[in-house]
C-alpha cells in the first residue's frame, strides 16, 4: 500500500524551526555555485565590465514523466561521502533542492547492498521511482475508494501492486533538510522493508493491529539495514542517526485511521533490528519470515 510523507510535513516544518535548518518543506531558491564554493563576485559600481553578460536562460519545463533511478555507483557513493548525511543546519557540502534526484541515486546506492546480499539483486524493487515537483499520476495501488493511490512530489511510499518505490522531491528534501544525517536512508530503508515482506509473502493487514505490526516489522528491517551499513563502513553508529526520536518519526507516518504508533515504540524495534539483524524482524509474523538466515 502507497503511503504518502504528506500529513508528516507540518513536523518537519517545526523540525527545521526549531533546529535553524535550511530545509524545509518551501523550496529554497535554486544555488547557482556547488556547495561549499564562493559566489563569483560582481562588477562594481560605476565600473563598465568587459565580459558579456550572459542572457537568462529559459526556465525549465514541467517534467512531465517518472524517473526510474538506479543505485549509483561505488565509486560515486565514495565520491558523494560528504553529502550523504547532512547534519541539521548545515549548508556546507550538503545538496540542494535541485539536486535531489542525484541524491537519490546516492540513497538507493547506500540502502541497497544489505538487501542485495540477503536476497539477491534480482529480488529489487520492480522500480524506484523519483517524483519531480509538479508531477503527478495514478499508481497500481487503489485507496479505500476504490480510486487509484496518486504520485506526488510528498511520497516516500512503496506500492506493493507494481513494487515500486516511490519518493517525492519535496518528501525528500524534507526529510533530508529537516531532519538530517541519515534519516532519508532510514526511511527508505523501511520502504524497501515493506518490498520485502511482499517478497516473503507476509499477509496484507486485515485490522489496524497487524497494520501496526507490519509497520513496526519496516522499522525492525530498516534498523538490520543500519546494522549492515554500519558494519560495511557506509554509516557511523550512532552519529549518524543523530536524534533517534525525531528519525522514526519522520519515518512512515499514519495515514488515515492508522493507529498511531508511540515513537518509542518504533525507537525500540529499529534497535531490535539493529542489534539482532533481519533475522529478529521475523518475530512480528512468525508464520511467514522475512529472513531464513
Amino acid at each position: 500500500m502507497a503511503r504518502q510523507l504528506a500529513e508528516l510535513m507540518p513536523l518537519l516544518v517545526a523540525l527545521v524551526l526549531l533546529t535553524s535548518c535550511s530545509g524545509g518543506t518551501t523550496p529554497p531558491a535554486a544555488q547557482t555555485t556547488a556547495p561549499g564554493t564562493a559566489s563569483p563576485e560582481g562588477t562594481a559600481s560605476g565600473t563598465t565590465s568587459t565580459t558579456a553578460t550572459p542572457s537568462p536562460s529559459a526556465p525549465a519545463p514541467p517534467p512531465t514523466t517518472l524517473k526510474a533511478a538506479a543505485p549509483a555507483p561505488a565509486e560515486d557513493l565514495a565520491a558523494n561521502r560528504d553529502s550523504m548525511y547532512c547534519p541539521p543546519g548545515a549548508t556546507a557540502d550538503c545538496r540542494s533542492y535541485a539536486d535531489m534526484a542525484g541524491y537519490f541515486e546516492n540513497l538507493i546506492g547506500v540502502v541497497a547492498p544489505l538487501f542485495d546480499e540477503r536476497y539477491g539483486a534480482a529480488a529489487r524493487p520492480a522500480a524506484f521511482y523519483y517524483v519531480a515537483a509538479g508531477l503527478t499520476g495514478p499508481t497500481p495501488c487503489v485507496q479505500d475508494d476504490g480510486t487509484p493511490e496518486p504520485y506526488t512530489s510528498t511520497d516516500y511510499s512503496y506500492c506493493a501492486a507494481d513494487r515500486a518505490i516511490y519518493v517525492g522531491q519535496d518528501a525528500l528534501w524534507a526529510v533530508y533538510g529537516g531532519v538530517g544525517l541519515a534519516a532519508p536512508a532510514v526511511a527508505y530503508a523501511h520502504e524497501w522493508g515493506h518490498h520485502v515482506q511482499t517478497v516473503m509473502n507476509v499477509p496484507e493487514p486485515e485490522s489496524p493491529e497487524e497494520n501496526a505490526l507490519l509497520e513496526q516489522q519496516a522499522d525492525c528491517i530498516a534498523g538490520a539495514w543500519a546494522q549492515h551499513a554500519a558494519q560495511a563502513g557506509n554509516l557511523n553508529y550512532p552519529a549518524d542517526l543523530g536524534d533517534l526520536n525525531a528519525v522514526m518519526a519522520a519515518v512512515a507516518p499514519p495515514g488515515p485511521g492508522d493507529d498511531v504508533i508511540p515513537v518509542a515504540e518504533r525507537v525500540a524495534e529499529f534497535q531490535l533490528g539493529y542489534t539482532g539483524g533481519l533475522a529478529a524482524c521475523n518475530s512480528f509474523f512468525p508464520e511467514t519470515p522475512v529472513y531464513a538466515g
